[in-house]
């Protein structure tokens, strides 16, 4: 069974660490998994993150007109997600995603 959305979300930001993740690496590595409609929520969830300082913003760049940002995910935060999301590299594999690879 396909975990939700924000599991993986949080999974990958995770995984790639102090470097971080854009926007776009993340839907591309979930689009397989999750059809349009969910990933609509993808930029969503991430502000949201960010709001609840959760995330940082990396770097942001304007790509044709549109903001593009990088995250990465607090490092005060890992602990929790490791609490609340024991097994993320097989939450991952279910998605089609290496966590190795991030």
């Amino acid at each position: 069974m396909k975990p939700p959305l924000k599991y993986s979300l949080y999974s990958i930001l995770y995984h790639a660490g102090e470097k971080g993740i854009w926007e776009y690496e993340i839907y591309s590595l979930l689009k397989s998994a999750y059809n349009q409609r969910a990933l609509v929520k993808v930029r969503e969830i991430l502000i949201e993150l960010k709001t609840k300082a959760w995330t940082d913003e990396v770097e942001t760049i304007l790509y044709n007109d549109e903001l593009v940002r990088k995250y990465k995910l607090q490092s005060r935060h890992n602990s929790f997600i490791e609490y609340m999301l024991p097994n993320t590299v097989e939450l991952l594999a279910e998605v089609g995603v290496d966590a190795k690879a991030l």
